[in-house]
């Protein structure tokens, strides 16, 4: 009788073993998961900023992209993309893109408004940006706040000084 209690609790302690370990193991994979997931989400974050600023300015530029529409300006000293539009007779606007205070921003006004930096909506935050001339492309750097950098040339129709 004594030898059916011992083998029936070793029966029951490596029953509690195999399920205690299979917890652990479950609890490891788990927390591996979480720390896959956040990196990832990171990485995505980090890439998904500094590709939509870009993405958004050579958008802009193709749909500005006729003789005479495109052109380099500043507001209130920091350098702007100008892009001029024709809406009707009456009112000439002009959409600025530039940097200021740490984030990508637009403002869209009027032609005969004089604009300062703090009416643009800022659109995305970054650390840097910068749109070039070289020769007769665009060059558009983008700089997320986590650094990464990226950098696209555009070919636009033309471009005025």
């Amino acid at each position: 009788m004594y030898l059916r209690q011992k083998q029936h609790s070793t029966s029951s302690l490596f029953t509690f073993l195999l399920l205690l370990v299979f917890a652990l193991f479950a609890l490891l994979l788990a927390g591996t998961g979480a720390v896959v997931y956040q990196n990832s989400m990171a990485s995505l974050d980090e890439n998904y900023t500094s590709r939509t600023a870009i993405a958004y300015v050579s958008e802009k530029v193709r749909q500005y992209d006729s003789e005479g529409q495109i052109s380099f300006s500043s507001v209130e000293d920091i350098p702007a993309l100008a892009l001029h539009s024709a809406a009707d007779a009456s009112a000439d606007t002009v959409t600025y893109i530039y940097f200021y205070d740490g984030s990508l921003c637009e403002l869209y006004v009027r032609e005969e408004t004089v604009p300062t930096a703090a009416m643009g909506t800022a659109m995305i935050e970054l650390s840097d940006f910068t749109i070039e001339q070289e020769q007769n492309l665009l060059r558009v750097t983008a700089i997320s706040t986590e650094g990464e950098e990226m950098s696209l040339l555009i070919h636009p129709v033309s471009i005025e000084d």
